[in-house]
């Protein structure tokens, strides 16, 4: 069984986020067609395919063992599909690596660091008990936000339909159900380290963009030197660190440390494209989605954020399309918004 559940985490968290993402980096910059950004492009991709599904789940008011049939059929099959495009065209020639000097070693020592000091010292709080607490109620009731994870008697208000859009808890569940480990030791162990290695993966291919050319050797520096700010300044419980290195489980966590910075690696790219590439605009939309489970609070602090963003590249490159090009992610948000506002009344 062990083994069992090894082989299916291995599907689920690297071998179909990885063929989901060569969809998005297969279509950016070759030089920035890298291991790390094809990974989380792609898991960013599950996470909004799951998003759709579960709302389209919850409101034929269907069960999980059902979502997690269609959804991983869906999901397998896309992505097997991609392989095979993947093998065929040998896209995988053009699979960047990164430059293995001794500055990147030092940056995987402290990815490395990171990830065991938050196996050995990860903080549970009360955002830690609601995600895990519906992760679990989910997965043993084979029910959507339909029962309270404190006492386990049906939910009769309709005061839990704010959390309704953050599906984080329940791709837990998801997850649990289709690697046969427990929601809290998937989501502390597993989830946690994973997310982890995706934070700091994206962190260094924002390095890439910041230093490129005949500033190469500044990467891993400037990579090692974020990673190293962020420990030193996990001292508490209470500081901006703690979401990055001990909830990484957690929706606001995710968002902090996946959503902002792949936001900024987003317009990074879309300021060097001059906005010419609609796949990276088209990525800011799956990003949105996938944010949305993450946290209901990504509809206005995404949207701000990247429209913002957007605004200052588009007075960068000196071209107003670069806004009109990112207005459907803008767009996608105020739908999800709307269904949001239909849903709570």
């Amino acid at each position: 069984m062990i083994f069992l559940s090894i082989l299916q985490c291995i599907l689920y968290l690297a071998f179909i986020p990885f063929c989901l993402g060569t969809v998005i980096s297969g279509q950016i910059d070759e030089k920035y067609n890298t291991v790390g950004n094809t990974l989380v492009f792609g898991f960013i991709s599950e996470l909004a395919v799951f998003q759709v599904l579960f709302l389209l789940f919850y409101k034929l008011d269907r069960t999980l063992t059902e979502l997690t049939w269609v959804s991983s059929i869906i999901l397998v099959l896309t992505s097997s599909v991609f392989f095979i495009l993947f093998i065929v065209r040998k896209d995988y020639k053009k699979i960047k690596l990164p430059q293995f000097d001794l500055g990147f070693g030092f940056f995987v020592l402290f990815t490395v660091y990171m990830i065991v000091m938050r196996n050995l010292q990860g903080v549970n709080d009360g955002d830690d008990a609601f995600v895990i607490g519906n992760a679990l109620t989910t997965y043993t009731n084979d029910v959507f936000y339909k029962v309270d994870y404190y006492t386990g008697f049906t939910i009769t208000s309709s005061s839990f339909k704010r959390h309704l859009l953050a599906s984080n808890p329940l791709f837990i569940a998801y997850l649990a159900k289709v690697t046969f480990i427990h929601p809290a030791i998937l989501a502390h162990r597993v989830l946690g380290s994973f997310y982890l290695l995706l934070h700091n993966a994206v962190i260094y291919n924002i390095s890439m963009l910041l230093f490129d050319k005949e500033k190469v050797k500044y990467r891993s520096l400037f990579a090692s030197f974020v990673s190293l700010v962020t420990i030193w300044d996990f001292h508490s419980y209470l500081t901006d660190s703690t979401f990055i290195l001990s909830r990484t489980w957690q929706g606001k966590s995710m968002f902090c440390s996946l959503g902002i910075p792949l936001a900024i690696l987003l317009l990074l790219m879309i300021g060097e494209c001059e906005g010419k590439k609609y796949s990276l605009f088209a990525a800011a939309v799956v990003l949105s989605v996938a944010c949305i489970a993450m946290t209901p609070a990504s509809i206005y602090l995404l949207t701000l954020f990247f429209m913002t963003g957007c605004i200052c590249v588009a007075v960068a490159v000196k071209k107003a399309v670069v806004v009109i090009k990112a207005l459907p992610m803008a767009l996608s948000m105020a739908a999800i918004a709307a269904l949001y506002m239909i849903y709570l009344n």
